[in-house]
């Protein structure tokens, strides 16, 4: 195969491209770069989307636990919660895109998003009868992809992310737009509901009244001691339940907007700095159970990772 040949030659500097055309821009507060498996955003069809689910990652890259809290969600039954049809979000913040990225740069992760992005769309397709409710053969045969877009924003929390990707119309329709479902491990959900993380605000979690006000979380629990038993996990969500965190701002009735689920939480404890250590011990074999195909394609081809990260400035 010829460069000329291969869809992945243009796509590092088309990703470049669109960066540069976004950070240069000082009103851009969201975009989105690219669609898979779906109608584009400015498409009439792609207003129908009642769910928008969030993957928000420095995607460095990418790897199988992003794969688990996206397709676990996309998976659902509970359509009470997740009213379809659905939409995956993949979301970038280049919030520090003046400051010389490390260990890949944004370019290559935005590339990294999109190859990503087109494995789980083959991978749903692969299995389309489990992602539709019932599976019985009238539904499959009804069955659509769901759109997954490859989106990049400005904004560095949840509660502002959600109001750039509404201020700009991108996934407005007739009636209310999509409600956004953010998916996080327990760790990030730790971090959401700390308080000293939000202390320029008063009360801390008064920062995220908005948002908890139209849209939720969906927790995938995570294994290891460094987090607890399931019990403990889940007792953190329960501290909110209880009101507990009411003198940082923490409403209780957010509880009824917070999923926790414990699927494939060993999955999930996976971590793209293992990606990046398998790299750096040449240890293909890891590298390729860890990320999708066309992911580790990229990553060996470009030879991303190779460097010791200590010895990265």
């Amino acid at each position: 195969m010829t460069p000329t040949d291969d869809p992945m030659a243009s796509l590092l500097p088309t990703c470049k491209k669109a960066l540069d055309t976004f950070i240069s821009s000082p009103t851009s507060a969201f975009t989105v770069f690219r669609t898979i498996a779906g109608p584009a955003p400015s498409a009439a069809a792609a207003c129908r989307a009642r769910t928008l689910f969030i993957l928000d990652s420095s995607f460095n890259p990418p790897q199988v636990a992003h794969l688990t809290l996206a397709t676990t969600a996309l998976a659902s039954r509970d359509l009470a919660r997740y009213p379809r049809p659905h939409r995956l979000l993949l979301l970038f913040a280049s919030h520090n895109a003046d400051k010389q990225p490390a260990p890949a740069a944004f370019e290559h992760r935005l590339a990294m998003m999109t190859l990503f992005a087109e494995d789980m769309a083959a991978r749903i397709a692969e299995t389309r009868p489990g992602y539709v409710a019932g599976g019985d053969r009238a539904a499959v045969e009804m069955w659509q992809p769901v759109p997954i877009d490859v989106g990049v924003t400005s904004r560095p929390y949840y509660n502002d992310k959600t109001a750039a990707i509404e201020a700009t119309g991108t996934y407005a329709s007739s009636g209310p737009g999509p409600k956004h479902v953010h998916l996080v491990g327990y760790d990030t959900f730790v971090r959401i509901f700390t308080a000293r993380y939000a202390a320029e605000h008063e009360p801390p979690f008064s920062a995220l009244d908005d948002f908890m006000a139209r849209h939720g979380l969906r927790i995938t629990l995570r294994a290891g001691e460094d987090y607890g038993d399931e019990a403990a996990q889940r007792g953190f969500l329960e501290r909110l339940r209880r009101g507990e965190m009411e003198e940082d701002g923490g409403r209780r009735e957010w509880a009824e907007r917070i999923e926790m689920v414990d699927e494939d939480k060993e999955a999930v404890d996976v971590s793209s700095t293992d990606v990046r250590k398998a790299v750096q011990r040449r240890d293909w074999k890891v590298v390729d159970k860890l990320c999708t195909a066309r992911v580790a394609r990229w990553i060996r081809e470009k030879g991303l990772y190779s460097e010791s990260e200590s010895k990265i400035s």
